[in-house]
């Protein structure tokens, strides 16, 4: 059973598929609920909420703040593929029997040893140190828990739930990825990375999105993209941060840097995409079945 496919065993209708969407964007809805209701006990007249949740709550809770929408969302996943689906919650994250977790630490463990490699040989005297033990410890406990959670309730959002709804009208599996892909870049649009440094920062979004799409669907699986988008969130939280970017943190260090996205960061960023898929590629033996991706 191709993992792109819908469950074989449930013949879903369009309604099925809509509710389980209208649920799912109640949840995040709801979510964004506690971040609304401590702003409104803050002693302030400032309409930046994120600013002031920062000032008066600090970073670490804004933190949690702004990706609780993403954990309701991820909760009520398992209840839309029960209840309305009416698949099994396995059936959303992997085509396996059960659930590779070495597949998922191999997938965090490839790319965040990769982030920081780059980090390191492209840092400068603008790259300043920002640690703080009494902050970073808690940091490294509620940042670890969330971003997994976070992580992977957009993976089964954009990578299982929406490329499965699709995919019962489209064949191919290269344009689910660039349909799913797009999706989640302009999802990202708000965040405070496009309006900086601009629609450079929508373009690697959608092209990772396109990205995390192609693997999963040649691996038959989430583990290794939540991996991958679990890595990738907890390097930007816990190694460098920016007061530009959209996870403001007491990490490791601080890039003073000018907001900059040159096409060499670009290039960086999809040259070592395609080192971790040629390495998944070798060690798992993916064979690349033409059908999965023109039909």
């Amino acid at each position: 059973m191709s993992f792109q496919s819908s469950y074989p065993l449930v013949k879903n209708s369009v309604q099925d598929y809509i509710f389980a969407l209208l649920i799912i964007l109640g949840a995040y809805i709801a979510g964004n609920i506690p971040a609304l209701v401590v702003y409104s006990q803050l002693n302030t007249s400032s309409v930046d909420v994120i600013y002031e949740l920062q000032q008066q709550m600090g970073n670490t809770i804004t933190f949690v703040l702004l990706l609780f929408p993403w954990i309701t969302v991820f909760f009520s996943v398992p209840v839309v593929a029960k209840f309305i689906l009416r698949w099994p919650f396995q059936f959303l994250i992997s085509s396996r029997k059960k659930i590779d977790y070495k597949r998922l630490g191999f997938g965090f463990g490839l790319w965040f040893l990769l982030c920081m490699i780059t980090f390191f040989v492209s840092k400068n005297e603008l790259v300043v140190t920002n640690f703080n033990v009494e902050k970073f410890i808690p940091l490294v406990v509620v940042a670890s828990c969330v971003l997994l959670i976070q992580c992977a309730a957009e993976e089964l959002i954009f990578r299982s739930f929406l490329l499965k709804w699709m995919s019962t009208r489209i064949k191919s599996g290269l344009i689910l990825s660039i349909i799913t892909g797009t999706i989640f870049g302009y999802l990202h649009a708000s965040n405070p990375e496009v309006e900086v440094i601009g629609n450079i920062a929508l373009v690697y979004y959608i092209g990772t999105g396109v990205f995390l799409g192609l693997v999963a669907i040649i691996d038959d699986g989430l583990e290794l993209t939540i991996g991958f988008h679990f890595a990738n969130n907890l390097f930007a939280a816990l190694i460098v941060t920016s007061n530009w970017q959209v996870f403001q943190t007491d990490a490791l260090f601080l890039d003073t840097n000018p907001p900059a996205f040159t096409w060499v960061d670009f290039l960086t960023a999809f040259g070592g995409q395609v080192l971790f898929f040629l390495i998944c590629w070798k060690v798992y033996k993916w064979k690349l079945i033409g059908n999965k991706f023109i039909r």
